[in-house]
């Protein structure tokens, strides 16, 4: 069960909207469970991160891999290292996660009032004191704290918190989704705490950074789009490109409107015209997960 408060639709995609529910008592996750959902995802698909200690600047995550580690092995080293999962899709990849995720999304589109597209529940198992650096999301994203404790820190989408060219090379695929951070952010923000059976939703493209608590992370990142935030989605993609390809400084996406519409079905133009030639590469795994490593992490030569 999820559940919203009843003026919440009024503030969807404006403001920081809190939400309970009660998938921390499923049994899909507890350690046995985990594990063999480790097993089941299909491992080309996981993504292994490690982040640096929290500070001033632009910190890229560092990519991993684990190809022939065990579930249990893997949760293990989560537990004992400094690593975060991501499992993006869980709901598609692995069915008995399915019916969790239809929950979520069901309850944001009764809450919202608005139909709830590109569905995508990840779930998300992460070390003890583990920060995830400051950074947005092109989608909606709404965060749901299963076990273990977090803090979240919101910042208005803004363009001295969240530059407009930092955005749209996110939407281009460009640059990976993080943000150049300052320490005096902080005085804007909003600090949310999240313990299981806590979630929360925040406005579209909302900068953020998380910081674990001592004890092992389990939250389920629910990305989504309705029609007002693939719109915006799209109106950003079409400025990246507009100021790109002609040099245009085109206003930011902020609401729906006409411009933003015109801007969306620019963006399909563009798209079927191709990709932009500076679209960033994948990035490569520099580490191994390695239980008998410091951090459960060794470097690849």
């Amino acid at each position: 069960m999820v559940d919203w408060p009843q003026a919440a639709r009024a503030e969807f995609g404006k403001s920081i909207i809190e939400a309970r529910h009660s998938i921390h008592n499923s049994p899909l996750f507890c350690d046995g469970s985990l594990a063999a959902l480790l097993d089941l995802y299909p491992r080309d698909q996981l993504g292994i991160w490690t982040f640096a200690d929290h500070g001033e600047g632009e910190e890229a995550p560092v990519k991993g891999e684990a190809p022939d580690m065990s579930g249990e092995e893997l949760l293990e080293a989560v537990k004992n290292g400094r690593i975060w999962l991501n499992l993006r899709a869980t709901n598609s990849h692995v069915a008995d996660y399915a019916p969790i995720a239809d929950q979520v999304f069901n309850s944001i589109q009764h809450m919202s009032g608005q139909r709830v597209l590109k569905r995508d529940m990840g779930v998300l198992i992460s070390s003890p004191n583990v920060h995830v650096h400051y950074h947005l999301d092109i989608p909606m994203v709404a965060l749901f704290q299963v076990r273990g404790e977090k803090t979240v820190w919101f910042y208005p989408p803004t363009e001295r918190f969240a530059p407009a060219a930092h955005v749209e090379a996110i939407a281009l695929r460009e640059k990976e989704e993080g943000l150049p951070y300052s320490a005096s952010f902080d005085l804007m923000a909003q600090e949310f705490p999240l313990r299981p059976g806590m979630g929360v939703t925040w406005p579209q493209t909302a900068p953020h950074r998380v910081q674990n608590g001592n004890m092992l992370n389990v939250s389920l990142s629910c990305e989504f789009m309705t029609l007002p935030a693939l719109i915006k989605a799209n109106a950003t993609y079409a400025n990246g490109r507009l100021r790109r390809d002609f040099g245009a400084r085109p206003s930011r996406a902020h609401s729906v409107s006409a411009g933003t519409v015109s801007k969306a079905l620019l963006a399909r133009a563009f798209k079927r015209v191709g990709k932009p030639q500076n679209s960033a590469a994948v990035t490569p795994a520099t580490f191994a997960v390695d239980l008998a490593a410091p951090n459960c992490t060794r470097a690849l030569i």
